[in-house]
């Protein structure tokens, strides 16, 4: 009787998730619901519509959380610059400028604030906000914006 019940709870709870997958098996889109129901790839998909595949991006967040590898994995071909949020403006921009890097992506879910290099590249106003909303913000950089010659 017990068990009975088990499966009939079983039944009603996965009865969504069964519908969908006996759709998806027919057409072989059976890996792409992880994908779709995870806001991260959302959102790094939406970005890599935006970044052209020869274009360098540099990314701005902590390495403990593992985005950095996601990330690449994600917008594969395009050149990747790791940079601490921690570090100094001239480090930042001198990653941008040596890497011809076209954009800059930093993650919001950082529970400080941006560090002192992240705070100098939004005053610059040589980043142009993309419009992509999600768990990161992406910015095309302008290189006619910078102002060079300052020092940490």
């Amino acid at each position: 009787m017990l068990w009975g019940a088990q499966l009939i709870w079983l039944a009603w709870h996965f009865a969504p998730e069964a519908l969908d997958i006996a759709w998806r098996i027919p057409t072989g889109e059976v890996g792409a619901a992880v994908h779709q129901e995870d806001p991260w790839y959302l959102w790094c998909a939406s970005v890599s519509a935006v970044i052209p595949p020869d274009a360098a991006y540099v990314f701005v967040d902590n390495y403990e959380a593992g985005n950095d590898i996601e990330i690449g994995y994600y917008l594969a071909p395009r050149r990747h610059i790791r940079v601490s949020p921690k570090s100094p403006a001239a480090f930042l921009f001198h990653a941008l400028d040596e890497e011809q890097a076209a954009y800059l992506i930093i993650m919001r879910d950082q529970p400080k604030p941006p560090g002192p290099g992240v705070q100098a590249a939004l005053r610059s106003q040589a980043l142009l906000p993309l419009q992509i909303s999600g768990p990161g913000q992406a910015y095309r950089v302008d290189y006619q914006r910078f102002h060079w010659g300052f020092y940490d």
